[in-house]
């Protein structure tokens, strides 16, 4: 039976070589990331003091085929923690099919996040979000010419079970330009969180950030130098409780850099938009990071309610050579009611993307 099997599957790799041409490709990536929350100074009131230091290597392997650009990949995420020897690695497989025309890309399966090419910021993404689930589990819309790029994806990322609420997000984000130097955007998220064997209930957490984007970096020979100004909105609501929130602010968004040596500025005025993040479900749970993939400074005051924040981040990044990437970065947290804390981020980012093999199928 085994034999079988075996030869159904080389029939099933040989025979379709033999009526187009059919290609090997591999991608590997690399991740390796350290963030060191210091949030003591405000009694950890919004975000909890950390370390997150982690490194993740993926390769990937598939075949390239048909008109235009057809990709099936495959691979296996395998991520480790600092500081923990003796454990486990944690792997998981993955596996996409992707198809590639002109500007447009599609996406279905377990896929990975850096096919986005959108600017999520941590009103959307928080910091373990990002570095610790590295593929969406769903599909992947992206257009993408020039300077412009829109995109959404579906990451369905829990399915009713025990011990497992359903749940699923939609992210989207688009940036066009009118001229060489105004533009606009979006980045949004729709996060649908319902039920588990054990637990009733659905909340909707959705949240939309349209902008308005200047950069004159071009008049100035600066690598960036660009304002940008827009409104946060949300939607919550807690279907047992019947409570419904609309949270609303607005956002500035100032950034200037030069030899890779950058100043950004991020100042809010609003709403939470985490109002239920110390809420409770059915079964005495707190909602919390749960519910909520953000960052949890956008409860923006412990307790929910309005205010002020502000987020300096001094920065440095460098491309040592077109697969890899260096950053550091130095981030100060500020409410209306003082200092919050600090954050120290390092990164190192490989992509040793589409790497070719000889040995092709004929016509």
């Amino acid at each position: 039976m085994k034999r079988i099997l075996v030869l159904s599957l080389l029939l099933a790799l040989v025979l379709p070589a033999r009526a187009q041409r059919v290609s090997l490709e591999a991608d590997i990536r690399f991740h390796s990331a350290l963030v060191n929350n210091e949030f003591d100074v405000s009694d950890n009131a919004l975000m909890p003091s950390l370390t997150i230091a982690v490194a993740r290597l993926t390769p990937y392997v598939g075949l390239r085929f048909g008109e235009g650009d057809h990709r099936l990949m495959a691979g296996a995420d395998a991520v480790r923690d600092f500081g923990t020897p003796g454990t486990p690695l944690t792997v998981e497989p993955v596996f996409w099919y992707q198809y590639n025309r002109k500007s447009f890309t599609l996406a279905a399966g377990i896929y990975p996040r850096a096919l986005l090419g959108g600017e999520y910021s941590s009103a959307i993404l928080s910091d373990p979000v990002r570095f610790y689930d590295a593929h969406l589990e769903g599909f992947m819309l992206r257009w993408k010419k020039g300077r412009s790029n829109y995109e959404i994806a579906l990451d369905w990322n829990g399915k009713y079970g025990a011990g497992r609420r359903e749940q699923f997000n939609v992210i989207s984000a688009g940036r066009g330009w009118l001229n060489s130097w105004l533009g606009f955007g979006w980045e949004g998220m729709f996060h649908h969180y319902a039920c588990s064997q054990e637990v009733n209930g659905v909340v909707d957490d959705h949240i939309l950030h349209p902008y308005i984007l200047a950069d004159f970096s071009s008049f100035t020979g600066l690598e960036a130098l660009s304002l940008q100004a827009g409104a946060i909105v949300g939607y919550q609501a807690d279907r047992i409780t019947s409570r419904r929130s609309i949270p609303v602010g607005a956002s500035l968004v100032a950034d200037v850099r030069k030899w890779g040596f950058g100043l950004r500025n991020e100042a809010y005025y609003g709403d939470s938009q985490a109002p239920y993040f110390h809420d409770k479900d059915e079964a005495g749970n707190i909602y919390a990071s749960n519910l909520y993939i953000r960052s949890s400074v956008w409860e923006i005051r412990p307790g929910g309610g309005s205010g002020f924040y502000d987020r300096i981040d001094l920065y440095w990044g460098k491309r040592l050579c077109p697969q890899v990437n260096v950053s550091v970065r130095l981030v100060a947290h500020f409410t209306g009611s003082g200092f919050l804390g600090t954050q120290q981020i390092g990164q190192v980012l490989v992509n040793l993307d589409r790497l070719s093999f000889k040995g092709k199928g004929r016509r």
